[in-house]
């Protein structure tokens, strides 16, 4: 039975399948899809209003990615968070986040560093999107200011890649009250914003491995194998 879906243009098919793609992945990475949930390509195709062509085409850029596992005869399911590998990223984003701080330190601005002020502080009612987007605008806001290109995409795409663990990690402070996450940034700014490249760096390592304490003991969840 022929499709009643309108094969599009070109430019206009690039361009559905990077929206695909890209809300698919938001909604991976902030648990709206939660580890192991099926996916179901028609469903797709009809939420989207798109053929099953771009739908195909963006679940084989999550699964490169690791996001998406394909299981045989049965079709796509949302991949598990892996403990290991989140315990391996990290270990890696703590040796970057000091790498790219002590950069930060020696080569940014006064001015540069005073942008870092409107992470001193977090409320819920000036902040709609929520904890988990000011948390990921600060680590996301420091990569930027290391002034290292290469580096900072490092960074960014650990970073995407984690808000899954770090969703788990949150709920885990106290009841998923986040001032204590918060007195750790201010400290960590303090830390920069004095050019203490030492006090700053092992704050923002202890910060970093401090979360990844929490996903490891959140590990008996549901949406975390080991």
């Amino acid at each position: 039975m022929a499709s009643n879906i309108a094969e599009p243009l070109e430019s206009d098919g690039r361009l559905l399948r990077e929206r695909v793609y890209e809300e698919l992945r938001h909604d991976i990475l902030t648990c709206k899809l939660m580890p192991g949930a099926e996916i179901r390509e028609a469903e797709l195709a009809a939420r989207f209003e798109v053929s099953k062509s771009p739908v195909r085409d963006a679940l084989i850029s999550l699964e490169r990615e690791g996001l998406v596992i394909t299981i045989p005869r049965q079709g796509y399911r949302v991949a598990p968070v892996s403990i290991s590998d989140m315990l391996d990223m990290f270990h890696l984003r703590a040796a970057l986040e000091r790498a790219n701080i002590e950069r930060m330190i020696r080569n940014a601005s006064d001015e540069q560093l005073q942008s870092l002020d409107q992470f001193k502080s977090f409320h819920q009612e000036a902040s709609p999107a929520g904890f988990i987007s000011y948390n990921k605008q600060f680590h996301r806001h420091l990569a930027e200011l290391g002034g290292n290109p290469r580096m900072r995409d490092q960074l960014i795409d650990l970073i995407d890649l984690m808000e899954r663990a770090v969703q788990i990690s949150v709920s885990n402070v106290d009841h998923g009250k986040p001032e204590a996450l918060v007195a750790e940034h201010r400290e960590i700014i303090e830390a920069i914003q004095s050019r203490s490249v030492k006090t700053a760096q092992r704050l923002a390592e202890q910060h970093v491995l401090a979360a990844g304490k929490r996903v490891s003991n959140a590990v008996s969840r549901s949406m975390i194998v080991s």
